[in-house]
């Protein structure tokens, strides 16, 4: 059975965020999504990693954008795993039954070239079809509008914003996503009255689980929890929508 959802950074409850076995252990359990996010080495190469540091996932120290793709590649996350390139996680995940999620980290102008870098390796990996793009700086997000007008896109958020589907509308972006906290009968009735996909994230405790199941059964959930979701998903038929 394919699980309706989307794997977090790969799975991250179980495997070191955002690197390849991560993403694989997502794959081996059918997820429908998998997310990970975006940024820029040194050298302007797409890497995927969260913060803009390196010093959660590495103990070394600096923002990735001071770091070389070879330097990055001599950090081990975790100890054990590199940090991969978006080419390596799009090899990894192309052609299987997965949609391909792409966060980019973009703020302001930190990345200058991200999103045509970004589409360009889609293009090259043959993933275009995939994929959907997604992002908190919604000026990036109109950005790889204008680049390509046909790739999915969608919008994330860490709040509730009642004024943006005049935007989505003209974007034509087809995916908000919502902090679990801020999510109101009211908000998802907006959404879905507009034709968007709602994805309230993160989905991780088995009381989140029910709320979803109770009141928000047509959403698409990010979690971390991926074999908890799985098996709530399993058992839960009202899900299957």
């Amino acid at each position: 059975m394919h699980i309706k959802g989307i794997a977090h950074r790969g799975y991250p409850a179980k495997y070191p965020e955002n690197t390849l076995s991560s993403f694989q252990a997502a794959c081996d359990l059918n997820f429908t999504y998998v997310e990970f996010d975006v940024q820029l080495s040194k050298d302007g190469i797409p890497v995927v990693m969260h913060d803009f540091t390196v010093n959660r996932m590495t103990g070394n120290q600096g923002m990735v954008r001071d770091y070389t793709l070879d330097e990055l590649k001599r950090l081990r996350v975790r100890e054990i795993e590199t940090i991969p390139t978006l080419e390596e996680t799009l090899r990894l995940l192309r052609g299987k039954n997965l949609a391909i999620m792409v966060e980019l980290k973009q703020q302001g102008y930190l990345y200058p070239g991200l999103e045509e870098k970004t589409l360009e390796l889609l293009r090259q990996t043959d993933t275009l079809d995939q994929s959907i793009i997604i992002g908190f700086d919604h000026f990036s997000i109109a950005k790889i509008r204008r680049l390509n007008k046909d790739i999915r896109l969608g919008l994330t958020s860490s709040c509730s914003m009642p004024y943006v589907f005049p935007f989505m509308k003209e974007n034509n972006c087809d995916f908000l996503g919502v902090p679990m906290r801020m999510m109101t009968a009211e908000y998802a009735d907006m959404i879905l009255s507009n034709g968007i996909l709602l994805n309230p994230w993160p989905v991780d405790t088995l009381a989140d689980m029910e709320l979803v199941a109770a009141e928000y059964p047509s959403s698409l959930v990010t979690t971390n929890e991926l074999e908890r979701w799985a098996e709530f998903y399993k058992s839960h038929p009202e899900l299957h929508v």
